[in-house]
């Protein structure tokens, strides 16, 4: 048995029927995307849809997904037939809960979303998260003073280590300069994964950065990612 939905809209109160919409849902995949981005998404279809088709093959059949800054959830939607489970992270409410409904209305039961933040030990608990804009891009733990910041938001913090996630074959981590603390707090599942692909965002040209020296560290190769300023695969050395 599949759910199937349809899209009410009433217009002020309850009790006004006039300009009620019902909108089937017919496609398999639906998104629920920012809508000051409309004209972007009109024009040249999905952010980082290159990306995402590139990611495919990243992921197995027989293995669990790590979408770790969700966002509304382009790469967990596009990306959740090609494994076993996703486990989809988003912190921020409104995008949380526009990732939840694009789940939803895309009829996908193999995927978890969790409205936490990942990160360290140090990091567990209660943490002020910056948003800088309407769509929900670019909110981070750590924004300079001369970004404007537009509100804030207070966030859960957890370690990827107290999910007890098994059996991860790929992550994908884009979580605004938190992605070494992510590591720190996930060190144990790395291991007992035996150290997935991680495709991930730095928006350092340094090479010889921390988070960089730590992946190594762990021992990860790192491959720039061309075509894309800031994304890299990190796999380990065989």
């Amino acid at each position: 048995m599949s759910t199937k939905y349809f899209l009410l809209t009433a217009n002020d109160t309850i009790n006004n029927d006039d300009n009620n919409q019902i909108i089937s849902i017919n496609n398999k995949k639906i998104f629920i995307l920012p809508s000051n981005l409309l004209s972007c998404y009109v024009t040249n279809g999905l952010f980082e849809k290159n990306l995402i088709e590139w990611c495919a093959q990243l992921c197995s059949p027989d293995k669990v997904f790590l979408d770790i800054g969700a966002h509304t959830g382009t790469y967990t939607i596009e990306l959740a037939n090609k494994c076993s489970h996703v486990y989809s992270f988003e912190p921020q409410k409104m995008t949380y809960y526009a990732l939840c409904g694009s789940v939803a209305l895309s009829n996908l039961t193999n995927v978890t979303c969790l409205q936490i933040g990942l990160g360290s030990e140090s990091q567990i608990g209660t943490n002020t998260l910056k948003i800088i804009s309407n769509d929900g891009g670019g909110s981070s733990l750590h924004i300079g003073d001369a970004t404007a910041i537009l509100k804030e938001e207070e966030i859960e913090i957890k370690t990827l280590d107290s999910f007890n996630i098994t059996n991860i074959g790929f992550i994908k981590m884009d979580v605004e300069n938190n992605e070494l603390f992510v590591l720190h707090g996930g060190i144990e599942t790395l291991k007992n994964c035996n150290y997935p692909k991680i495709f991930f965002e730095c928006n350092t040209d340094d090479a010889n950065n921390e988070l960089f020296s730590y992946i190594i560290s762990l021992g990860y190769k790192i491959i720039k990612i061309q075509g894309a300023s800031n994304m890299y695969l990190a796999e380990i050395y065989i």
